[in-house]
C-alpha cells in the first residue's frame, strides 16, 4: 500500500467557506485495486452545520489545490470526516522518496 497526507488549510465544502480551518488530506493505492482511496480529516472552528450527504471540496495547502466530490461521513460540529466519492482533482501521484530509502 502507498499513502500519502497531505495539509489543508483552507477548504470549502459545496461552495460554503469555512473559517480557521485545520486538517489533512489521505491519499492511499492498495495492491490488486484500481484508483485510489481518500479521505479528508478537517477541523474548523466556526461551527458550522454541515449537511450529512455529498458534498464537492476545495482544498488549500502548502502543496497545492485538491478538489473532488466526498460524502461528509462524521461530524461533531467542529471536526469533519469526508470520505472521497469520485476523482481528486489535483492530486498528481505519490511523491518518490526513494532518495530516502535505505538497503
Amino acid at each position: 500500500m502507498k499513502h500519502y497526507r497531505y495539509v489543508i488549510d483552507e477548504i470549502s465544502v459545496s461552495g460554503q467557506t469555512m473559517g480557521d480551518v485545520g486538517g489533512s488530506v489521505i491519499v492511499a493505492e492498495f495492491e490488486g485495486r484500481e484508483g485510489i482511496d481518500w479521505e479528508v480529516v478537517v477541523r474548523t472552528s466556526d461551527g458550522t452545520k454541515i449537511e450529512m450527504a455529498a458534498h464537492t471540496l476545495e482544498m488549500d495547502g502548502p502543496e497545492g489545490h485538491l478538489s473532488g466530490p466526498a460524502l461528509l461521513v462524521r461530524t461533531d460540529g467542529t471536526s469533519h470526516v469526508f470520505r472521497g466519492a469520485g476523482k481528486l482533482v489535483g492530486f498528481l501521484g505519490f511523491p518518490d522518496f526513494s532518495e530516502f530509502e535505505t538497503d
